[in-house]
């Protein structure tokens, strides 16, 4: 284990004063103590000591081939219950299976959004409808109001919301005292049982 420090520590030494005898072209000795072990400086330890014979240390430039990300927009979305390609890719809608998203990363849960916000009723009601805008099934979903003022609202809405599919989360006051001035989307909340956290 020492040895391979050695061996690392003189390999980063070479590379290093290599690149500095290149640059400031100041010679770089090479001599051999009495134990036998080599060593490297930048100033010679006697008078008959002679510069080390290094490599030239060059630099080449490797080309990167730029990939071009291809989506399931084209075809129909892309359609997880079809399960992961053999790469671990998604398979769109129509079967295309040239997508590179990552099955794991965009199947394993859905993703809730708030489409819109309707206007207050004359009894004070309202719907926030929200879509799913994947395709996984969101389970148990939540959706809560904070007003300005007052305690946050749970609305009233389906048990799940399908892949792709929107539903409507509504708010119905109990009595003229409750009813609640138009949110906004800040004042609103969205979540499921299997959304991300």
């Amino acid at each position: 284990m020492a040895c391979m420090k050695r061996l690392i520590v003189l390999a980063f030494t070479l590379i290093c004063t290599a690149g500095a005898s290149t640059a400031l072209a100041s010679p770089v000795y090479k001599w051999t103590d009495k134990e036998g072990k080599v060593h490297y400086t930048s100033t010679p330890p006697s008078k008959d000591a002679k510069p080390a014979q290094l490599p030239d240390i060059t630099r080449g430039e490797v080309k990167l081939v730029e990939q071009k990300l291809v989506t399931c927009d084209k075809h129909g979305g892309v359609n997880c219950q079809a399960g992961s390609d053999s790469d671990g890719s998604v398979i769109c809608f129509d079967g295309f299976k040239g997508a590179t998203a990552r099955y794991r990363f965009t199947c394993n849960s859905p993703k809730l959004e708030i489409a819109d916000i309707s206007e207050l009723g004359d009894n004070g009601a309202f719907t926030v409808f929200i879509r799913n805008a994947k395709s996984v099934e969101a389970q148990k979903p939540v959706v809560n109001v904070k007003p300005p003022e007052g305690k946050e609202v749970s609305l009233k809405g389906p048990e799940t919301i399908p892949a792709f599919g929107v539903a409507e989360f509504q708010y119905i006051p109990a009595s003229p005292d409750k009813k609640l001035p138009k949110p906004t989307v800040a004042d609103v909340t969205v979540s499921c049982a299997n959304c991300p956290a």
